[in-house]
């Protein structure tokens, strides 16, 4: 896995370079993070991308110092709040509850569990390449084994063997609760 000091020392040498790399290594992580607040895979697609797009104008990284994990989960956790705000209003009619009472109790929650979803992500992300991927394509396309076999040209058993050693290097880096949950998305395909 490519490290934060990486992007962000490669950034000040050929800054299209970098943000190539930083969309490469968190938009699959950022976008599984923000589809499980919004449960909106459109909606999702469209705040990681404004984040990216943001982040590449504002040349924010320039002269960026600090956690850069953590900076790319709140930017989508701040963009996330803004859309269902909106979304909300835009869809209000007659309802006299207000926003915080109807949606910011979830995103709440959220964010009360923000770090261990971080923690989550990044361990993902830490996967080997041809591993993540075909996590990934499991967990957030919500692909089947063959689906998936097809689709990378390779056989149902490469399939399942991958997924055995994602599943083994998830349940050995994070904390029983941790991986728990991680199954507990996977099953009901809310990842």
């Amino acid at each position: 896995m490519v490290g934060s000091e990486k992007i962000l020392s490669l950034y000040k040498r050929d800054e299209k370079v970098a943000m190539q790399l930083l969309f490469d290594v968190y938009y699959d992580p950022l976008l599984l993070y923000c589809n499980r607040m919004v449960h909106d895979a459109e909606g999702a697609e469209d705040i990681v991308q404004e984040c990216f797009v943001h982040l590449w104008f504002s040349r924010r990284l320039q002269s960026f110092e600090g956690d850069l994990d953590r900076f790319m989960f709140q930017a989508v956790r701040f963009r996330t709040i803004n859309y269902i705000r909106d979304k909300h209003r835009r869809g209000k009619m007659h309802d006299d509850s207000s926003v915080d009472d109807y949606i910011l109790p979830g995103i709440l929650r959220e964010e009360e569990a923000g770090q261990e979803i971080e923690l989550l992500y990044r361990t993902i992300n830490r996967l080997p390449d041809e591993c993540r991927k075909i996590f990934l394509m499991a967990a957030l396309d919500d692909m089947k084994y063959q689906e998936i076999a097809d689709a990378l040209q390779i056989s149902v058993n490469t399939v399942k063997t991958q997924m055995k050693i994602a599943l083994r290097f998830l349940r050995e880096h994070l904390n029983k609760e941790s991986f728990s949950s991680i199954l507990l998305f996977f099953v009901e395909g809310v990842f």
